[in-house]
């Protein structure tokens, strides 16, 4: 469930312009340097949790509703901005999220979780400098 939702949300980055050609690709979100990757990893969070809560998984109960918080264009900003630094294609990032993914499967959602209050935050503190 959460791939082809990851994969909705990642469908408009493939119309971006041409980044900066200097910055080498990086393989995983770990190869970013943490000031780097933690807005793409809280993005990959926040649509694993609107996974959970759109198919009804007990463990996005107890968080805010992310069609309500824009966790969703908070995802699509963090990884337009990472194509842009990185010379990135949809392809790439599309790597990227599922490499995150796969992190988060294996330790079944505890990652997200234990990243959650701190991306909330995160998220809040976005949303207040735009509005």
């Amino acid at each position: 469930m959460t791939l082809p939702l990851l994969a909705a949300i990642a469908a408009p980055l493939a119309l971006q312009a041409a980044p900066a050609p200097d910055a080498a690709k990086p393989a995983t979100l770990e190869d970013l340097p943490v000031t780097e990757a933690t807005a793409p990893r809280c993005g990959v969070a926040f649509a694993t949790l609107e996974g959970w809560q759109k198919s009804g998984d007990p463990r996005g109960s107890e968080w805010p509703t992310m069609t309500e918080t824009g966790g969703r264009e908070f995802f699509v900003v963090a990884m337009v901005r990472l194509m842009d630094t990185y010379a990135l294609n949809r392809e790439d990032v599309t790597r990227l999220v599922q490499s995150e993914v796969a992190r988060h499967e294996a330790d079944g959602g505890e990652a997200v979780k234990a990243m959650l209050p701190a991306c909330l935050t995160l998220l809040d503190a976005t949303n207040n400098r735009t509005n």
